[in-house]
């Protein structure tokens, strides 16, 4: 009877003991596998955060460059026409006082003595608009570099080439002077579109990394 009743309560502990085992190697790897999709999410949300950061500091980039350009042909073509008026009043001036008898030569040398505080002047607002934009081009210049790097590893090949294909262009040296600098402008104008159908594309990567685009 003894053994009857020992062989029995034998199985049912085995049994327990084999179901607490496999309970324990079950939660062990499901913890174990609730760990590793933890930290697979907190790096793809890291990653889309840096596409993110990147984005937004590659949009106001452009379109600080953009503005800066914009508010530096502005000023140049506004002392330009300024220079000219004054250069017209000078010749009415000069031509009034010289009487019929002011030869060209002599027309063009009072105007020029008139006009040379103006013109001065208006040299040393224009050197300085050129190297305070010298200045913010390059702050901007080297932002967008950065932006560029970080987003290297984390987008497809083709897109960041596409990308500094874009940012080369954009960026390209020109001559500093007020007609290149309206050329330069219209460049950035017009490669608006280019622009934001990049972001568009940045921002799927964003999506793609947090798992909301397969």
């Amino acid at each position: 009877m003894h053994l009857l009743f020992v062989e029995p309560l034998l199985g049912i502990i085995g049994g327990g003991l084999a179901a607490a085992a496999l309970t324990i190697v079950f939660n062990a790897c499901w913890d174990k596998h609730k760990q590793k999709l933890a930290e697979d999410w907190e790096f793809r949300r890291y990653q889309a955060n840096l596409i993110h950061t990147s984005t937004s500091g590659l949009m106001e980039a452009f379109f600080s460059g953009k503005a800066e350009m914009y508010y530096l042909t502005s000023t140049l073509e506004a002392l330009l026409g300024a220079l000219n008026q004054l250069s017209a009043q000078a010749d009415s001036i000069v031509r009034q006082q010289g009487g019929p008898e002011l030869t060209v030569a002599a027309l063009e040398e009072r105007k020029r003595q008139l006009l040379q505080p103006f013109q001065n002047y208006n040299q040393q607002q224009v050197a300085l608009r050129w190297n305070q934009y010298e200045q913010k081009a390059k702050d901007l210049h080297a932002k967008a570099e950065v932006h560029l790097t970080t987003l290297r590893s984390l987008i497809p090949a083709e897109l960041h080439d596409e990308m500094v294909a874009l940012f080369k262009r954009l960026s390209a040296p020109f001559v500093w002077d007020l007609p290149h600098g309206k050329e330069k402008l219209k460049l950035l104008e017009d490669s608006l579109p280019d622009v934001i159908r990049i972001r568009e594309k940045l921002m799927q990567q964003l999506e793609t990394k947090l798992g909301r685009i397969r």
